[in-house]
């Protein structure tokens, strides 16, 4: 009928794969150049300039009163709710105060990030250094490749002689660019340069600083820059601390925002973010995901929360220099999750860490009658093996993701991370690729999607409760099967119209709180794609209200 048609087009419409103060200016030396963009640029700059000034004025006017900033001997400098705060109300909104490619990224354009083939490089004419294209549109702007970059770089060229020593000097692009913001932008200056950098604690470690010696300090020297060393240094550990990565579509950058660097790590975040790549000054936007209340700390998480506690700890530890004890942290079973448990080779039972803040505590069944131990040593080896067995898969096997699941579901507990990491993959794969189209699943395998996607909103609605990227995905896959054996069954008249009505019911629910959550997303963003087809959906299902009438 012409409903599943509908339906049938929208998902395969959807198939797609896999995330002040102003300072005198000192006298110029080599390569201190102010921020003179080229002709274009000057013209669009200066409105450009203007809107994100009335822009920030008026955020910072609307928000003003949504939080505050406090100081603890323990977390620095923090932020709390200021009043009540709905989920999905904006907390900060800011433009980056610099943008540039990620340390050790691949071979990107420094104008729109995107990856490039070593065959098809388009070079600056400026100053002969990696774009996209001639047309690329970040070329002429702070946010990209500025033309105060290229006057920097064009006594600098690199070598396309040696694609990977021209790969290692991409360490040094975003430290550079932060860098020339002293004469051309002092005012963004200011902000990068009032982060928090970490210096002696970095300074301790064996491997950054001399990391950021080599990559950074000495490669700027080595292209004719007089920067100071410490500083060099500190803008590497600004970046380290403070910077989020950005883009999407392949792109791979990071960026710093004034206020949202401030918010406080927690492994249950409680806000979510997203960048306008596309928008002017690339401004970063944090929404309340759940309700706040006055006083109630804001947070975000600064490793992935599809992790288990070690890998999460083990990533703020070595890349945010500090412990993380928050109460999934703190809790063996991760808050309910056992996002980090094993199965005991014994009786079946969970097996969880003794201490999970001392990551050499032995680990333990659950069970009282059981005296199986692991050792942390034997917990890291065995994470290691499978881990790299998991990335070994294809992105689009979803076959092979089912034998990694069948392979060790007496190993790992069914919510271990390396277990939810292959669900989510197959949530989007069951429906949107070939051999797997939804229309042609068989009634096993759309079950099997919804299991999958009811076993992962579960676990979803905990590390990531609220307003998440996570839930308002997992919302839409798991609408796509439920349409598809409602319309089956109501084909071959298997169902009531009661029956029909409370599914149909159920499938407007989960829509319409997958077009909430998705609209945050840049519209052009595979999540902003999917709440339109979200939209789309719905206004497809209210041809059932001829047949059965009203659903809500």
């Amino acid at each position: 009928m012409q409903l599943a048609k509908e339906q049938r087009e929208t998902n395969s419409n959807l198939n797609m794969n896999k995330k002040s103060h102003k300072k005198k200016h000192k006298k110029r030396g080599k390569h201190e150049v102010r921020n003179k963009e080229n002709v274009i640029e000057e013209v669009l700059d200066v409105e450009v300039k203007e809107n994100e000034k009335d822009s920030a004025e008026s955020e910072k006017e609307k928000h003003k009163q949504c939080y505050e900033i406090k100081h603890s001997d323990v977390m620095g400098r923090y932020v709390v709710a200021s009043r009540d705060i709905k989920p999905g109300e904006v907390i900060v909104e800011a433009p980056a105060l610099a943008v540039g490619p990620c340390s050790g990224c691949g071979l990107i354009c420094l104008g729109c990030y995107r990856e490039l083939e070593e065959s098809n490089i388009y070079k600056c004419t400026g100053c002969n250094w990696p774009l996209c294209s001639k047309s690329c549109p970040g070329v002429g702007y702070y946010t990209g490749h500025s033309s105060y970059e290229c006057e920097a770089l064009k006594d600098s060229s690199p070598s396309y002689a040696n694609i990977e020593e021209l790969k290692e000097c991409y360490h040094a692009l975003m430290p550079l660019r932060c860098l020339l913001l002293k004469t051309a932008d002092p005012e963004k200056w200011e902000g990068v340069i009032a982060m928090e950098a970490h210096n002696e604690l970095r300074k301790s470690r064996g491997d950054i600083w001399p990391a950021n010696e080599r990559n950074v300090v000495q490669r700027l020297k080595s292209w004719g820059f007089k920067f100071d060393d410490v500083e060099i240094h500190t803008v590497c550990g600004i970046l380290e601390v403070n910077a989020f990565e950005v883009g999407g579509n392949g792109a791979n950058a990071r960026a710093l925002y004034d206020g949202a660097f401030l918010l406080a790590h927690d492994c249950t975040p409680s806000t979510t973010h997203t960048d306008a790549e596309r928008a002017p000054g690339r401004p970063l936007t944090v929404r309340a995901s759940v309700a706040h209340r006055a006083g109630d700390l804001v947070s975000l998480c600064y490793a992935y929360t599809l992790q288990g506690t070690l890998k999460r700890r083990e990533h703020i530890r070595l890349s945010k220099f500090f412990e993380c004890r928050c109460r999934r942290c703190s809790d063996p079973s991760e808050l309910g999750t056992f996002a980090s448990a094993f199965r005991c080779p014994r009786c079946s039972g969970r097996i969880l860490s003794t201490a999970p803040l001392e990551p050499t505590a032995p680990w333990r069944c659950l069970d009282i009658a059981c005296t199986y131990t692991m050792t942390a040593g034997g917990v890291q080896a065995m994470l290691k093996r499978l881990t790299e067995e998991l990335e070994q898969i294809d992105a689009n096997d979803v076959e092979g993701f089912e034998k990694f699941l069948h392979k060790y579901r007496n190993v790992l507990h069914d919510n271990h991370y390396l277990c939810l990491s292959a669900l989510h993959s197959l949530s989007q794969l069951y429906g949107k690729i070939s051999g797997f189209m939804i229309h042609e699943m068989p009634e096993s395998q759309l079950h099997r999607k919804i299991e999958i996607c009811r076993d992962l909103m579960k676990v979803f609605d905990v590390i990531e409760p609220g307003y998440s990227r996570l839930r308002g995905i997992t919302l839409y896959e798991l609408h796509a099967p439920l349409m598809v054996l409602t319309t089956r069954d109501f084909e071959k008249k298997a169902i009531t119209k009661e029956n029909l009505r409370t599914r149909l019911k159920e499938i407007v629910s989960y829509l319409t709180e997958s077009a909430l959550i998705l609209d945050f997303e840049p519209k052009q963003s595979p999540e902003g794609l999917m709440a339109t087809a979200a939209r789309d959906a719905l206004d497809k299902i209210k041809t059932w209200e001829q047949i059965i009438g009203k659903i809500s």
